[in-house]
């Protein structure tokens, strides 16, 4: 599961959440999936820039039989006037080894609107892989390498649990609740204050502020580490209706941020309405 969107990660879920586990298994055959999906805010590994930033996204994705593929998208953030806020280009792999057993590999280049105020926006090439475990849980571990401006490299552990809890003649409503453990590395915090300063012209602050509140009078200094080190703890849980092709999902994330993050918050919630339909 990809974590820069959702970065981030909650849209890279849209060919799991139309795989239903109780569907009778079909030959497989090339799929085009559309992602939509609305946020009260944007995280990138449940760390959040200092202004709420609430968006819209958009993703259409399409993959071969044999496990290639591509897909292209963006988001718009609601309050920012450039449109569109990002636009993205995806290509990867999926190896099934078995059926509880799966790599994806990945490589996403990102197009950031100027002076924009994600906290990613100063890396906008990932390099990801993913192996995933299905077994009483669904496991998966995550390495992300995003570069650009500068380099840092994240690895996530999450396990999930899909959970049927009803069903209304071709309707199934699940939760698939999960935990999302991230280590990683910060230089992309370093980035972010000081273009966040050159903006605002603050550049007389650099070149290490911490501009918690940004605009305010006052300043607080932060020192940012690049050492790898624990980030967050995250609790996500997606309640999800499948209809046919169709699936709509409702999720609420909360973000535990560790001591070693270089964000004065410690904790941090999302809400997030998604529509997936695949064709």
């Amino acid at each position: 599961m990809k974590h820069l969107l959702a970065f981030l990660i909650i849209i890279g879920w849209s060919p799991l959440l139309l795989a239903q586990t109780d569907s009778v298994e079909l030959d497989k055959k090339s799929t085009l999936t559309l992602s939509s999906l609305v946020s009260s805010n944007a995280n990138y590994y449940g760390q959040t820039a200092e202004e709420k930033l609430p968006f819209a996204y958009l993703d259409l994705r399409w993959q071969a039989p044999w496990g290639w593929y591509i897909s292209g998208g963006g988001y718009q953030l609601i309050t920012e006037d450039d449109l569109p806020s990002e636009m993205h280009l995806s290509t990867g792999f999926e190896f099934e080894f078995n059926p509880s057993m799966m790599l994806d590999v990945s490589y996403t280049r990102s197009f950031y609107a100027k002076e924009s105020p994600l906290l990613q926006a100063s890396n906008p090439n990932s390099a990801t892989a993913a192996l995933g475990f299905t077994h009483l849980f669904k496991t998966e571990l995550t390495a992300d390498f995003n570069f650009g401006k500068t380099e840092d490299f994240f690895v996530a552990l999450e396990n999930t649990k899909q959970v049927k809890l009803a069903q209304w003649g071709q309707g199934l409503f699940y939760v698939n609740p999960g935990i999302t453990v991230v280590a990683g590395t910060q230089r992309f915090y370093t980035t972010y204050i000081e273009e966040r300063g050159r903006a605002l012209g603050l550049d007389h602050l650099l070149p290490l502020p911490a501009l918690e509140g940004m605009g305010k009078d006052s300043v607080e200094r932060t020192t940012v580490s690049s050492n790898f080190n624990l980030l967050s703890y995250s609790l996500n849980v997606p309640f999800i209706y499948y209809w046919g092709k169709n699936a709509v999902m409702l999720s609420y994330q909360l973000s535990l941020l560790s001591k070693k993050s270089a964000q004065e918050r410690r904790q941090n919630s999302f809400f997030s309405l998604g529509y997936f339909y695949q064709f």
